[in-house]
């Protein structure tokens, strides 16, 4: 166990040989999970390298703990990795439900763009008979939705990553 300035212990190390351990991994099998090598694992578990915080991610979502529990707390402490993990799956839960709400807001808008989309196709069909500012506002109009919808495809790109992240 470490300490660092602020005399805060830092289990990072024996949690990560505690918890490989209870998954009955090698460090080359757990460096294979979060896409690292051997080395990098043992250099963790020994002290001469500290993960990066995307490493450090991979590492705390393999074993279902947060990144505070698990460079914080002692997990090697059955009731102290139980309340970890349930911790845990509560963030979890909370992150799923944000996505749904994300994910439901992005539906809606884009109903709203299609449907002024719609509109705007609609209205398109006068353009002779609208004045000259208005045709080129339309003209632009399609654009917009053209950028519109671009964006809203990027966005539900975005949430099905993060979803996939979750899982």
């Amino acid at each position: 166990m470490d300490v660092v300035n602020n005399n805060q212990p830092i289990f990072l190390q024996q949690n990560l040989r505690c918890l490989r351990k209870k998954l009955s991994l090698s460090q080359e099998d757990l460096g294979s999970r979060i896409g690292l090598n051997r080395g990098n694992i043992a250099s963790y578990e020994n002290g001469t390298a500290e993960p990066k915080i995307c490493n450090l991610l991979k590492i705390s979502n393999l074993f279902r703990v947060s990144i505070m529990d698990l460079t914080q707390k002692d997990l090697s402490d059955e009731k102290v990795l139980e309340s970890a993990n349930s911790y845990y799956q509560q963030m979890t839960n909370k992150e799923k439900e944000v996505m749904r709400q994300f994910t439901q807001k992005a539906e809606e808008l884009g109903e709203v763009i299609y449907g002024l989309h719609t509109c705007h196709q609609y209205k398109a069909k006068s353009l002779d008979d609208l004045p000259k500012d208005m045709q080129i506002i339309m003209v632009n109009f399609e654009q917009l939705f053209d950028a519109a919808q671009a964006l809203l495809r990027n966005h539900h790109a975005l949430l099905d990553f993060v979803k996939c992240r979750l899982k």
